[in-house]
């Protein structure tokens, strides 16, 4: 093996050092196969590779997106019927706008009319 190519090589195992050191696992695995093409018996980047890879199967596992095709998630709001109204019938829901920790919030619409004898409107009293 050449000079040139050792350093090159030496090189990339430095970057793969950094990397780990930051958690970067992505870049530990590209550099390290790098290394396997122009070495393939690399150890100390077969090594680092092997880490990479576990590393990395590890947080795709952890992070996967929760989708509406999951049993335990939640209805969409989409699919999730909506109230015509609320508060007794003083407000129609417009559109749904969003949930939080136990409450959907929907934007009320300006459709309600008191009733005569209300209070609420002096000329139908």
């Amino acid at each position: 093996m050449s000079e040139r190519l050792k350093r090159q090589i030496d090189g990339l195992l430095d970057e793969v050092e950094a990397a780990v050191s930051q958690l970067d696992w992505q870049v530990v695995r590209d550099r390290t196969q790098v290394v396997l093409a122009l070495d393939p018996e690399n150890a100390d980047a077969a090594t680092y590779l092997a880490a990479a890879e576990r590393a990395l199967s590890a947080s795709e596992s952890i992070q996967q997106p929760l989708s509406n095709d999951t049993p335990n998630a939640p209805p969409s709001p989409s699919s999730r019927e909506l109230p015509g109204s609320f508060s007794n019938g003083r407000y129609e829901v417009q559109r749904f706008l969003g949930e939080g920790g136990k409450k959907r919030v929907y934007l009320p619409g300006l459709g309600y009319s008191p009733g005569p004898g209300s209070g609420l409107c002096p000329d139908q009293d």
